[in-house]
C-alpha cells in the first residue's frame, strides 16, 4: 500500500507518471504541489480508504495529481452513479495530500462541509463522493501537522453529513385490468379489492375480485401475497394460493381478470455506519440535545423529563400514539412552545435563551400544513423568502431550485387550493428548506398520503441528509416509515421515553416470531386465545384477532392450524410475521399505532395558541416554517 506522497519506486497501476504532466499550480485555497524533486524528503503516511459505497475497503493510493471519477480513463475509478465522470483530484503535499473538486454534478464533501476550492485533507476526516465516503487514514509528517492543527482552530462550525439511501421499493406492474399500465409501489400491505374503504387498491370494474380480495406485503427487502377468503380465490403463475406465499421478480398474480407482474428491488439499503459521522471540527455541530425537558397544563404533564440525543447528519425517528406528548415536543424544539423545565439545544443553541437563533438554524414541516388556499407556488415561495430576509434578488433562484427539486415546477403557477395531498406536503417542505436550515423537523409528513407520493417524500429527505449533511427529526404514523427511513428510533408513551435504540436492536430484543389469527365468529374470540397460549405467549393483535409470539421452535402454522380445526374454531385470517417496529411498540405501549391519525390533544394545540397570543417575542418572520 503506497501513502498520498510519492515513494522512488514505480507507481502503481491505475496512477499517471507525474512525469507526463505539467508542474502543477498552487490551488485555489493557497495549497501548492510538490515538484518531484521534492518527493523522496516527504514522509507522509495518509492513504485513503472506502468506508461506504458499492468498494468499501477498497485503498486508494496517490503517487502523482491524481484524477477520481467514474470515466474509465480516471486514474482512480469509482462506479457509483452519483460520481461524475472527472469528479475530484488528489494532489500530494509536502508531508500531506489535498483534494480539489472538479465541477461535479454533486459535489465533493469533506467532513460535511461542500468544498470549493483545494482542500488540505488530516487523519480522520471523511471524504465524500456521491454516495461513496473516503476516510484519510495515517499520520502527518511532524511539520504538516502542527500547521494543519494550528488552521483547524479557525475553522467555523460545520455539518455533517452521511450516507443514507433509500431502497428501491418491490413493485406492482398491471398487466391488465382497469389499472393496466399502472406502476404501484408496495412500500407497506396494500390490500387489493373491489371496495373503496376496505381495500387499498380498488378494482370495482372486476366483477371477479372480492370486497377484500388479497393483500401484498412486504418482507425483508421481498414480497409476499395472501389470498383473504376470496370467492374466486388468488393465483399466483396460474397456481391458485392457499397460505402467504413469498413472490420472486416476474411472478404473475391474478386477481379477478386482472393480472399483476411482480418486481422487486434489484438495489438494497445501504447499512448506515455504527455510529454517524462525528464532526471533526466546529464547537456546535447539528445536533439536537435534550435533558430532563417537561411540559405542564393544568392537571396534565404531556411530557415528563423526556431525554434524548439526535447525532449530526441522523434521521431520527420520534414515535408514539395518540397523546403520547409527540407534537408537544417538537413544538418545544421548535421554540413554538416555552419547556415547564429541562433544557434543550438545537446545533448548541438553547431553545429558550437563543429562540431567534435557533429558528434561523431549523427548518419546519408540521402536521398542519401552513398553505394559503388562494396562492400559487411561487406567490408562497415569494412571500418565505422575503419573511426570512433573503435578499429579493436570490429570491426566484431559491424557488426555482426548491419547487424543481420537489417536483412542482409545472404546478407552480396553479393554485394550492386545487393542489393534491402530496403536492401540498412537498411545497410545505420546499418552503421550511428557503433557508438552508441545519436541521429538519418534520411531523407527520407522509400522513394522509397514497403510496406514490409517501415514496417520493422519502426519496427527498433521503437526499438532503446525504447530500447536503441535514440532521432530520421525524414523527410519524408508519411504522415501516420509520424502519426504512431512520438511523435510530425513540418510542414515547404517555410523555416519557419507553424505548430507544436502531430499528434492527428494537426488533431484536424481540426476537421471535408472531402468530395471528382473526375468528370469523366474535364468541370463538376466547377459545382462540387459549389454543394459541399452548403455543407461545399471548400478544396484543394489531388487526382486531387473536395473537401470540411463539415459543423457540415453533416456526410454521401447521401446528397451529390443526389445533384450530380441532377446536372447531372458524378463522378469517391467519398470519405468522417476523418481528416488527408494530410489535416492539405493542410491548413497549401495550397498543398498536397502526392506522392512527388523529391529531394530539387538545391542550398542546390551545397551549401553541395561548403562547403565540400572549406575546411571546415571536413575529410572523420567526414563525414560519
Amino acid at each position: 500500500m503506497q501513502p498520498c506522497s510519492r515513494a522512488p519506486s514505480t507507481p502503481p497501476q491505475g496512477a499517471r507518471d507525474s512525469a507526463s504532466l505539467p508542474a502543477a499550480e498552487p490551488g485555489a485555497g493557497g495549497i501548492a504541489a510538490i515538484g518531484d524533486d521534492q518527493y523522496d524528503a516527504a514522509v507522509a503516511q495518509l492513504t485513503l480508504a472506502i468506508i461506504e459505497g458499492g468498494e468499501a475497503e477498497r485503498e486508494l493510493s496517490v503517487t502523482a495529481v491524481s484524477v477520481i471519477g467514474r470515466d474509465p480513463a480516471a486514474d482512480f475509478v469509482i462506479t457509483d452513479s452519483d460520481v461524475s465522470a472527472r469528479h475530484a483530484t488528489i494532489t500530494p503535499l509536502d508531508g500531506g495530500c489535498a483534494i480539489e473538486d472538479l465541477g461535479s454534478t454533486n459535489g465533493t464533501f469533506v467532513n460535511g462541509r461542500r468544498i470549493s476550492s483545494a482542500h488540505e485533507l488530516r487523519p480522520g476526516d471523511r471524504v465524500q463522493l456521491g454516495g461513496t465516503v473516503l476516510e484519510v487514514r495515517g499520520e502527518l509528517a511532524p511539520a504538516r501537522a502542527a500547521e494543519s492543527s494550528a488552521a483547524a482552530d479557525a475553522l467555523p462550525a460545520v455539518q455533517v453529513t452521511r450516507v443514507k439511501q433509500i431502497p428501491t421499493l418491490p413493485m406492482l406492474v398491471f398487466l391488465s385490468g382497469q389499472l393496466q399500465g399502472n406502476r404501484i409501489p408496495a412500500g407497506a400491505q396494500l390490500v387489493v379489492g373491489r371496495e373503496l374503504g376496505a381495500a387499498d387498491v380498488i378494482l370495482d370494474q372486476d366483477s371477479g375480485v372480492s370486497r377484500r380480495h388479497a393483500a401484498f406485503s412486504p418482507a425483508s427487502g421481498g414480497l409476499t401475497v395472501q389470498d383473504m377468503g376470496s370467492t374466486n380465490g388468488t393465483l399466483v403463475n396460474g397456481q391458485r394460493l392457499s397460505g402467504t406465499t413469498a413472490l420472486q421478480t416476474g411472478d404473475r398474480v391474478q386477481i379477478g381478470d386482472t393480472v399483476i407482474e411482480v418486481q422487486l428491488p434489484v438495489d438494497r439499503v445501504v447499512e448506515p455506519a455504527a455510529a454517524p459521522v462525528a464532526a471533526a471540527t466546529g464547537e456546535h455541530p447539528n445536533t439536537i440535545e435534550v435533558v430532563d425537558l417537561v411540559k405542564e397544563y393544568p392537571g396534565h404533564r404531556a411530557v415528563d423529563g423526556v431525554n434524548l440525543l439526535v447525532n449530526p447528519g441522523e434521521i431520527y425517528g420520534f414515535l408514539g400514539p395518540n397523546g403520547a406528548g409527540k407534537s408537544t415536543t417538537v413544538h418545544m424544539l421548535t421554540t413554538l412552545l416555552p419547556p415547564t423545565s429541562g433544557s434543550a439545544r438545537i446545533a448548541g443553541l438553547d431553545v429558550v435563551k437563543d429562540g431567534a437563533r435557533v429558528r434561523e438554524t431549523i427548518g419546519v414541516a408540521l402536521q398542519a400544513a401552513a398553505l394559503d388556499m388562494h396562492l400559487n407556488a411561487w406567490e408562497h415561495m415569494e412571500m418565505q423568502t422575503a419573511l426570512h430576509g433573503i435578499k429579493k434578488a436570490q429570491r426566484r433562484k431559491i424557488a426555482e431550485e426548491l419547487l424543481e427539486r420537489v417536483a412542482l415546477t409545472d404546478a407552480a403557477g396553479r393554485l394550492v387550493g386545487g393542489y393534491s395531498g402530496g403536492m401540498k406536503r412537498r411545497l410545505d417542505l420546499a418552503l421550511a428548506l428557503v433557508h438552508g436550515p441545519r436541521v429538519l423537523f418534520l411531523d407527520e409528513p407522509t400522513t394522509g398520503l397514497d403510496p406514490q407520493s409517501r415514496t417520493a417524500l422519502w426519496e427527498e429527505v433521503a437526499r438532503l441528509v446525504r447530500e447536503e449533511g441535514m440532521t432530520v427529526f421525524l414523527t410519524t404514523q408508519y411504522l415501516e416509515e420509520a424502519d426504512v427511513m431512520a438511523d435510530r428510533v425513540g418510542i414515547i408513551d404517555h410523555g416519557e421515553m419507553v424505548a430507544e435504540d436502531t430499528p434492527a436492536a428494537l426488533k431484536a430484543e424481540i426476537g421471535r416470531p408472531t402468530v395471528e389469527v382473526i375468528p370469523v365468529e366474535r364468541s370463538d374470540f376466547a377459545a382462540a386465545s387459549e389454543v394459541l397460549r399452548r403455543f407461545g405467549e399471548l400478544a396484543t393483535s394489531a388487526h382486531g384477532g387473536v395473537a401470540a409470539r411463539l415459543r423457540p421452535g415453533i416456526e410454521d402454522l401447521a401446528d397451529v392450524i390443526r389445533a384450530l380445526d380441532q377446536a372447531a374454531i372458524k378463522v378469517t385470517n391467519v398470519q405468522l410475521h417476523a418481528p416488527t417496529l408494530d410489535d416492539v411498540f405493542l410491548i413497549k405501549t401495550g397498543h398498536s399505532l397502526a392506522g392512527a391519525a388523529e391529531e394530539e390533544q387538545d391542550g398542546d394545540e390551545a397551549g401553541v395558541l395561548e403562547q403565540l397570543s400572549a406575546g411571546s417575542g415571536m413575529g410572523a418572520a420567526d414563525i414560519v416554517q
